[in-house]
This record gives C-alpha cells, sequence and structure tokens, in this order.
C-alpha cells in the first residue's frame, strides 16, 4: 500500500482542512484529487507559473525551472509551483489565489422574457375513441389515425404506460402528444404538463445555464460554475494537448463536462422545484473545442494546422446518448459553429444582435479572440491566438477575476489609484486592471511607443532588475495580500503587445476584406463576461480597437447564453444560425501573405 502523508490546506481567512495523500505526489495532483483549484493554467506542465502556493513542511527541493518564477520575495514568503513541489511528509497549503467569480456570467445576459409564437417544441391535444369489443383496434392505430400530419415515434415504455389507459366500453379519451421535432410526436401521455429546456454556454473558463419555460418564454432559473477542465488546462490548446498526450485525455475532459453540467441541472431543478424528466429540450454553443469535447468527440484536428475539427454544422442528439440528466428522449441540438476556432458562442451572440444593423463589428475578446465584420449585409469572421495575457496568464502578477484582483486602474494628482475585487488587499491583476495599467502608463508616459519602460518610469516607480528584466514595483509587499510586492515587468508590457496585435492585426484584416474604414463602422459590440468589463478608452489607448467615437463600443453581455436561449425557443432563431453559417466567410489570418507585416506593425502602442 502506498504511504500516505497529511496534507493540510488553508484558505485566505484561516479554515483549514485536512487530507490524507499519497506521498511522492506533487501538491498540483494532491489539490485536483481533493477538489481544490490551484489558479495554473498549463495543466500541471511547469510552464505557466501560475500555481503559487506557501507551502510550510516536508517537500523536494525548489528546482532551476521552477525558480525562474519566483520573485526573491516570494521564495523569502516559502512561495512554490504546487505542480513542480513534492510531497515528501506532511505539509501544509496556504492557498492564498483567488475564488474565481464564476458566477460572473449569471448577471450578463440580457435576455428579456418573449413568449414563443412558433416552435417545432410543443404539446398536440387530441382524442382517440375507446376500445370497442365488436372491432379492437390497437390503441396505436387510433394514436396514428387521430394524428394523420404526423410521424408518431415512441418508445416501449410510452407503450407500457397507454396500456393502463385503454380499457373495453371506455369513452373517448383525450390524449397530449410531445412534439420535440417538426412533425414528430415523440411521447404520449394523459395528462399535459408543461415542457421545460435548457440554454447552455460552455465557456472554457465557467459554465452558464437557463432553464426555461418552453411555452411562456420565461427563464426559470440559471446557475454558472467553473469549468472543472481547467485543472487539465486553463486554455483550450492546453486541453487538446491533454487530449493528444493522454490516452484517456478525451474520454476525461468529457465526462467532467457532462458531470459539470449535470450538476447545474441538479441545482437548476432543485431551485425550480421541477424534475428532470421535465426537460425535454437543450441548445448548446460554446467554442469549436468544448464543442467537441461535450460530445466526446476527438479534438486532434485542432493540434495541427490547418486546425479543422470533426464538425462544424448543427449536430443533434439525444439527452440519453449524451448521458444529461434530462428526459431520455429529449433532445440537445448544438448550435452551427462559422469556421475555424470562430465557434456557435459567436454564432449565438450575432442571433442577439439581429439583422437590420447596417455595419458592425463584434468582439469577443479572449485567450482566443474572435472577431465578425458586418457591412452591407456581407459578413467576415477571424480568430485570433491571443494568449493568456488578457485574462491574467503569462503576467507575472496576472489573475483571473476573483477576490483581490485589481479590475480598475486610473491616476488621481498623477498617483496610481487602483480598485480591487472585494476591497481587500491586492492579491493581482485581472484582464481589466491589466489593460488600464498599460493605458495609463502610457498616457504618464512611462511607457514608449515600442514598449519600453521610460526614463519618466524610472523617475516615478522604484525600479528592479528581474530575472526577466526591468520590473516596475507598482505595490510594496507590506501593501498586498501576499506580502509580496505587484510588480510590472518589461516582459509582462511585450505580453500585452502580443495579445493586442493580435485581435487589432484580424480587425484590420478582415475591415480590409470588407473594404471599410473605421469611419465607416457602425457599432462595436464587446462580448462576453471579460468584454463587460473593459473600458473602451484604455482599449483605444493601448491599440486594441480601432479609433470610433466611445458612444458606439457597446458592451452587449453575455450575448452567447441570450442566443442560446433565443434559439432554445424560436425556430426562426435556429433557421437563421444555419444561414449564418452558409453565409459567413471565414478568413484564415496564417494564410493572408501581409499577415505578419499588419501583426508587426500593430505591437506598437
Amino acid at each position: 500500500m502506498d504511504e500516505q502523508v497529511r496534507l493540510t490546506i488553508v484558505e485566505p481567512d484561516g479554515t483549514k482542512h485536512a487530507y490524507w495523500i499519497v506521498k511522492g505526489k506533487t501538491l498540483w495532483e494532491a489539490l485536483q484529487t481533493t477538489g481544490w483549484e490551484t489558479g495554473g493554467s498549463c495543466g500541471g506542465q511547469g510552464t505557466c507559473g501560475k500555481c503559487k502556493v506557501r507551502v510550510r513542511g516536508d517537500v523536494s527541493s525548489i528546482a532551476p525551472n521552477e525558480q525562474e518564477f519566483l520573485i526573491p520575495d516570494e521564495l523569502k514568503n516559502g512561495y512554490r509551483l504546487a505542480c513542480q513541489c513534492i510531497a515528501n511528509g506532511d505539509v501544509e497549503v496556504c492557498l492564498d489565489h483567488e475564488k474565481p467569480f464564476h458566477w460572473a456570467k449569471k448577471g450578463l445576459c440580457l435576455y428579456e422574457t418573449q413568449i414563443p409564437n412558433q416552435s417545432d417544441v410543443g404539446i398536440r391535444q387530441f382524442y382517440i375513441s375507446g376500445l370497442q369489443k365488436e372491432f379492437p383496434i390497437p390503441i396505436f392505430d387510433r394514436i396514428k389515425s387521430a394524428l394523420p400530419d404526423f410521424s408518431v415515434e415512441i418508445s416501449v415504455e410510452n407503450f407500457n404506460d397507454l396500456t393502463q389507459l385503454d380499457r373495453p366500453g371506455r369513452p373517448t379519451i383525450e390524449l397530449c402528444g410531445i412534439v420535440l421535432e417538426k412533425k414528430k410526436i415523440s411521447y404520449v401521455m394523459k395528462k399535459k404538463q408543461t415542457l421545460y429546456g435548457i440554454a447552455l454556454d460552455l465557456g472554457s473558463t465557467s459554465l452558464f445555464a437557463a432553464l426555461v419555460d418552453l411555452e411562456n418564454g420565461e427563464v426559470m432559473a440559471v446557475s454558472s460554475h467553473t469549468n472543472m477542465q481547467r485543472i487539465y488546462g486553463e486554455d483550450i490548446i492546453s486541453r487538446v494537448s491533454y487530449c493528444v498526450e493522454h490516452e484517456n485525455g478525451l474520454e476525461t475532459l468529457h465526462r467532467i463536462l457532462i458531470n459539470n453540467v449535470n450538476h447545474m441541472i441538479d441545482e437548476l431543478v432543485e431551485k425550480t422545484a421541477l424534475q428532470s424528466n421535465m426537460l425535454f429540450k437543450v441548445t448548446v454553443v460554446g467554442n469549436p473545442v468544448m464543442l467537441h469535447l461535450f460530445l466526446g468527440v476527438a479534438t486532434t484536428g485542432f493540434a495541427l494546422a490547418p486546425y479543422a475539427g470533426m464538425f462544424s454544422d448543427e449536430m443533434t442528439y439525444s439527452g440519453e446518448q449524451l448521458g444529461l440528466q434530462i428526459n431520455p428522449i429529449g433532445r440537445v441540438w448544438i448550435l452551427p459553429q462559422l469556421g475555424g476556432f470562430v465557434g456557435a458562442d459567436t454564432t449565438s451572440c450575432l442571433l442577439t444582435i439581429g439583422k437590420e444593423i447596417k455595419s458592425f463589428l463584434l468582439i469577443d475578446i479572449g485567450t482566443n479572440g474572435e472577431i465578425v465584420l458586418g457591412h452591407n449585409g456581407a459578413m467576415w469572421a477571424a480568430s485570433a491566438a491571443a494568449g493568456p495575457a488578457f485574462e491574467g496568464g503569462a503576467i507575472t502578477c496576472g489573475m483571473r477575476a476573483g477576490e483581490g484582483a485589481i479590475d480598475r486602474v486610473y491616476t488621481e494628482e498623477d498617483r496610481l489609484q487602483f480598485s480591487v475585487i472585494g476591497n481587500g488587499l491586492p492579491r493581482g491583476l485581472c484582464g481589466s486592471g491589466i489593460i488600464d495599467l498599460i493605458a495609463v502608463l502610457l498616457r504618464m508616459g512611462c511607457i514608449e511607443e515600442n514598449g519600453a519602460f521610460s526614463q519618466r518610469a524610472r523617475e516615478i516607480f522604484q525600479v528592479e532588475q528581474g530575472l526577466w528584466g526591468e520590473e516596475l514595483v507598482l505595490i510594496k509587499g507590506t501593501m498586498t495580500a501576499s506580502a509580496s510586492p505587484l510588480i510590472l515587468t518589461q516582459e509582462d508590457v511585450r505580453q500585452i503587445q502580443l495579445a493586442k496585435s493580435a485581435i487589432k492585426s484580424a480587425i484590420d484584416l478582415i475591415m480590409a476584406h470588407a473594404n471599410i474604414s473605421k469611419e465607416e463602422l457602425g457599432p462595436v459590440y464587446l462580448a462576453g463576461a471579460f468584454g463587460n468589463y473593459l473600458r473602451s478608452e484604455s482599449m483605444m489607448r493601448i491599440g486594441l480597437l480601432p479609433e470610433v467615437e466611445t458612444d458606439k463600443i457597446i458592451n452587449i453581455g453575455n450575448a452567447a447564453a441570450q442566443g442560446a436561449i433565443l434559439a432554445l425557443l424560436f425556430d426562426d432563431k435556429m433557421k437563421e444560425s444555419r444561414s449564418l453559417k452558409e453565409n459567413v466567410r471565414y478568413v484564415e489570418l496564417a494564410e493572408q501573405k501581409d499577415f505578419q507585416d499588419i501583426f508587426l506593425k500593430n505591437l506598437n502602442f
């Protein structure tokens, strides 16, 4: 039997939890198996440097590659990378990283109740004659005769339920048929019931689900949870790599996601006092990799150029096939994707914008940015590999939006001021805070156009020499939650330059394809939880967006979830999603001959 040692987890508020773990495992593996998040983003590969924890006890010596990610003050305070630190005996781990705001999507879905005026899903009431002694006709034959415009395909269990209703001499019987697909009865019952559905938005970071009354369009309850696949990689490329490198990688990530979704369904039915067998329809949106993992379909096509998945069209399955805790005959619709890494979540966003806007730019900024340009009835789409910088990854003091994250930076009398989520001591900078910080430092003259720290920066800030070049000390260690200084390195600025150039270059290229200038642009829509918290002035100051009037920039919240709800309720929205798939022109940036030149030009602020 493997020798076990004691692991004590200490939360930021001092609460302690004790576990027994196998000796010789890394702390990352131990935290993963005991259900704690590490804050890392590379799936335990030791390449992101984000799984920093304070450690006391019998652990392995620090390795040179681990030391590269830790500044002197962190080393002095006992910080280690969880994925590189091995438990040789009893150990205590202090978790100083944020509690993720996985519920952030809840308040960002802007859907307002709309009553469906036409839908293939619904209840069809009808009558059949009773069973006659002289000329007995089987109940199924009578049902089919009563529904000449429908095909009737019911299960064996449903047949057996109907035997309880049919007996000789009984008069006319009123029945209800459940229609889940056009002109097709999938279930027949005696008592009419309300049908409900689920709209799912499968994000790489967080998952959103809405339980909707399919008859009156009301959202009964919503749920949002952290995507637990994150322990195998923060971004989708890390998860693709995990599937490629591990024999059961695909099955593992598929099962985690299905369990995640089922847990949200349990939460929703508990909130509404419903039963899961009352859920008959599900619409699903997400990026292409998430949709492949949801279905358990191989993601190997995303590992190498030309980066094509196994499917991009609309897909339909039964809830039973996917293991979802809905009615077994319930149907699951995957909305169509637009091409490459532009997925059904972008399709869903377009459903919320509508067809009336003559010219618009839709941007979802994240590890993989999705951009769609609409102009005079035509549309172009592109995806940009921005990397994790805008979400706090690859930034020395970056973190996800959560308690202790600086989410806004501004100046008062030429002094930096910070807004901290939770109003406590800062732990790091989340994406919106990072973009604000760079914009403010540019306005103060502390960063040159090429990204280098200026002489002005050296006059205002304490500047130190670190492993990755010069570091600006933004906040001293005595004023942070970790007792380590909050810094910005020259390499951090470079990472922001690479990320913003990827997004801006994609915008420039599809605008060139459409032959449209920034003056001709209509609304610029920012979609997603991250985009909702970005300030237009900061984005334009660093060169992330075209310079347009600020009132043209509109945050549309979790438009992907809103579109999934609309597709759940309205058949014409499902038809529109198919039309979008056929009509949007996908632009593969890597194949554009001038992409490299545009990218290099956009590196400058």
